[in-house]
């Protein structure tokens, strides 16, 4: 059911546009670069400026590069699939650290959350390393349970093809199985777990020396902090840890589960949510399954409640169908693509204007923002002065320096380094030089 719920709900989205959901025109880019290096790894992506690094993890981007086909197309289908990955993932992890029942409901409960579906053209990257981590940390709990050789290799492996595939899997991954270990710590099992680590280190060490031989230790440590924990918190506030919003009843939910167990003292759900809201990147879709299963224990209460007055069918069917509806306005928000028209005009000015014109792409669309300074360098092959996207690989003072720009630029203050205007306003998009 969970399975069937989670395709349904990130289907509706992607069905509703012809174009990859919200941003991953840099991995587009990065995917047509490694084709040209026929699949070694490029100094430098073409992207932009020319100047992002080949720094970021490669596991997602190549598999990119490796399905035949234009990126485009395969980014708009790839991301569904490691996402509706994810749903088992977390079945088969919540059912190791709490039991069957409350381990379907939290995957049905995961599998709604649109925090979870990373269904945009960045979900290659996203939406595998969430799969990854959860499959990893479901062998390391099993790890704990059973010391082996075999279960250490099989977890240290996921382990590190997670790490090799987002940059916020590191600190989320670490304070995850830290926590498993603290609470069924045993010497064997301790003895294991550093097998375990070492075969993910080994794993991901080739990836981390050539970055380090080619840009050195700064480029791993300023793409590592690129998720500011104060913006992940802040967003927790506003829309929830489903994204959900005010519609959201996964939060009182997993608030009642709370309660239940720090009544009886159960401390590993409460203390490894604590630990992901405060590591960068681990407020959202990683700590989503604590979320979960932490509602899963609510919702279980509530179903005694009803249950003793012979209402579970009648609450369970209102909860589902809320639930859903709310899933569905969310994802409706959250997850849309580039009007056809924007992108059309896009190719238009990359075709109009001179190689290496540079534009300051303005919109009166917050919502559209992010989304056309990611993709105006991949479909027009011409330069977006604003754009800051892959800049965390370069330095935190070019990034940030970057996002000042943008931000001048979006209250139409053209630098004199642009060339060219490009601009949406009221959802119609035009080019000009700029003057």
């Amino acid at each position: 059911m969970a399975l069937i719920t989670g395709l349904g709900l990130r289907l509706a989205p992607i069905l509703a546009s012809d174009f990859p959901l919200r941003d991953g025109g840099l991995f587009v880019t990065m995917a047509r670069d490694i084709r040209h290096a026929s699949f070694g790894v490029p100094l430098f992506s073409t992207f932009n400026t020319g100047e992002v690094p080949f720094a970021y993890p490669p596991l997602g981007i190549y598999i990119l590069a490796l399905v035949p086909g234009d990126p485009i197309f395969t980014e708009r289908w790839l991301p569904l699939l490691w996402s509706l990955l994810a749903i088992p993932a977390a079945y088969l992890l919540a059912r190791e650290i709490t039991d069957e029942w409350r381990a379907s409901l939290a995957a049905l409960i995961f599998a709604a959350m649109p925090v979870t579906w990373a269904i945009e053209g960045g979900g290659v990257t996203r939406a595998l390393a969430l799969v990854l981590l959860l499959l990893a940390l479901w062998r390391v709990a099993i790890l704990l349970r059973l010391p082996g050789l075999r279960n250490a290799a099989l977890a240290g492996a996921l382990a590190g093809l997670a790490v090799l595939t987002h940059p916020a899997v590191g600190p989320s991954g670490l304070v995850s199985g830290a926590v498993l270990f603290a609470f069924t710590a045993t010497r064997r099992g301790a003895a294991f777990l550093s097998v375990a680590a070492a075969v993910g280190a080994l794993i991901s060490a080739p990836w981390l020396a050539v970055v380090i031989g080619r840009y050195g230790l700064d480029v791993i440590l300023a793409g590592g902090s690129a998720h500011h924990t104060e913006e992940t918190l802040g967003r927790l506030l506003t829309t929830g840890p489903s994204w959900i919003g005010a519609l959201d009843f996964v939060l009182p939910l997993a608030l009642l589960g709370l309660a239940l167990v720090l009544h009886r003292r159960q401390w590993l759900l409460p203390g490894w949510l604590l630990l992901l809201l405060v590591v960068p990147g681990g407020e959202g879709r990683y700590a989503a399954i604590v979320w979960a299963m932490l509602a899963a224990t609510g919702a279980a209460i509530i179903a005694e409640a009803v249950r003793s007055v012979g209402a579970l069918r009648v609450a369970a069917a209102i909860g589902f169908a809320w639930l859903l509806v709310a899933s569905v306005l969310a994802g409706y928000v959250q997850f849309h693509a580039i009007p056809i028209s924007i992108r059309a005009e896009m190719v238009s000015a990359g075709r109009e204007t001179f190689p290496g014109a540079r534009f300051a792409v303005i919109t009166d669309d917050p919502m559209l923002e992010a989304m056309m300074l990611d993709w105006f360098p991949t479909l027009s092959g011409r330069i977006s002065v604003g754009t800051y996207q892959g800049l965390e690989w370069t330095n935190v003072a070019r990034s940030d320096a970057t996002v000042v720009l943008n931000d001048q630029i979006q209250r139409d203050e053209i630098p004199a380094s642009a060339d060219f205007v490009f601009r949406v306003s009221h959802g119609s998009a035009s080019w000009e030089p700029a003057r």
